[in-house]
């Protein structure tokens, strides 16, 4: 009898011993994705806000005084010498009865009424 109490003890504390190694081991793992997720948020509020001031600055840079200045002598009227006028007659001519623009504007008037 005294062999057998022995070997329960054993396997009952080699039981207990790796259960208590095992939880050990888990709470480290759980630390360790803990630190990880910290790193991670602290690098998404990181790019957040360097994300809200690219966006600051765009909304800034797309103001129309801003976009004036930045244009300013670089966009010029083209000299009357590249201005080409050209006639109905001619237009007729090359496109046919029907100016395109004239025809996409009469289907979308029709539209409008039918949607009416």
């Amino acid at each position: 009898m005294k062999r057998v109490w022995w070997m329960v003890l054993f396997v009952g504390v080699f039981l207990f011993g790796c259960t208590a190694i095992s939880i050990v081991w888990l709470r480290m793992e759980i630390s360790d994705t803990a630190k990880k997720c910290g790193r991670m948020e602290d690098e998404r509020e990181m790019v957040g806000r360097e994300l809200r001031e690219l966006r600051g600055q765009r909304s800034k840079m797309m103001r129309p005084a801003i976009l004036a200045k930045m244009v300013k002598g670089r966009l010029t009227m083209p000299p009357s010498s590249r201005t080409i006028h050209v006639s109905s007659r001619e237009m007729t001519a090359r496109l046919g009865n029907e100016i395109p623009s004239r025809r996409w504007r009469e289907q979308q008037g029709r539209a409008l009424v039918a949607n009416r």
